[in-house]
């Protein structure tokens, strides 16, 4: 990715937006992509910002430029969502993420069209521009040797529940550094090395500080290891450590 691209494209939508009254969006933003977007955020504030993934919990994301305050109407999210079914389960295999992505891939979708895909109980949701549900319901009828059917569904029909496992331990303080080490199993010194390698997120804002003090229920996501909730800060014992409990997503 160019960097120096990717923000003056940032540039672009929000002055077009902002001179024509339009709403504008970029495409789906990786994680790396939504950090840049942060670090220009205050400067593109002209612009009324807002980031939409479709679910509460997205990893992707689209910038929407604009909003009702701005040009006295109420735009329209241009997102939607297409549920992946097997059309005969007894036969289905177990299908990953992988397979979905590579199934999409297939048809010839670039990546920054697709959102983020959930799987639940042998369906996939894939969410992605609504252009795009209607191409995705005709073509995509099979996923590795698994024949299936694709349906647009209303958001409120997406039958998800984000499963966790729960870790706890003991930090010197919440450290993020700590945190990650404790939530993947790694030692001090290679959990220092994901922060030199720009790997750590929170909420889409890359952090490179190891030092910093993690919040309960911040959002942590470690690109090539997964994803944790700072769930709960317990009390500090009487050798000066702490209690931390996390939420590993599944």
């Amino acid at each position: 990715m160019d960097e120096q691209l990717f923000k003056k494209r940032l540039e672009e939508l929000a002055q077009t937006a902002f001179m024509n009254s339009v709403y504008t969006h970029t495409p789906f933003l990786s994680e790396r992509e939504q950090s840049l977007f942060h670090e220009m955020r205050q400067e593109l504030s002209f612009a009324d910002a807002s980031l939409y993934g479709g679910h509460e919990e997205y990893d992707r994301c689209i910038v929407v430029f604009g909003s009702k305050e701005m040009f006295g109407y109420e735009g329209e999210i241009p997102l939607a969502c297409a549920k992946i079914s097997p059309l005969f389960k007894k036969f289905a295999e177990t299908l990953t993420h992988r397979d979905y992505l590579g199934a999409l891939m297939n048809l010839g979708i670039e990546r920054n069209q697709i959102g983020d895909i959930l799987i639940s109980d042998g369906e996939a949701y894939v969410f992605c521009f609504r252009h795009m549900a209607g191409f995705l319901c005709r073509e995509l009828t099979k996923v590795r040797n698994t024949q299936v059917e694709t349906v647009g569904v209303d958001f409120k029909e997406i039958h998800y529940r984000q499963e966790y496992s729960t870790k706890d331990g003991f930090v010197s303080s919440p450290r993020l550094d700590a945190l990650v080490g404790l939530a993947f199993g790694l030692s001090r010194s290679k959990a220092l090395s994901l922060f030199q390698s720009q790997k750590v997120f929170i909420r889409g804002k890359m952090e490179t500080r190891n030092s910093y003090q993690a919040k309960p229920e911040d959002v942590i996501s470690v690109r090539g290891f997964g994803k944790f909730r700072f769930q709960e800060l317990g009390r500090e014992t009487k050798k000066g450590r702490f209690h931390v409990k996390l939420q590993i997503y599944k």
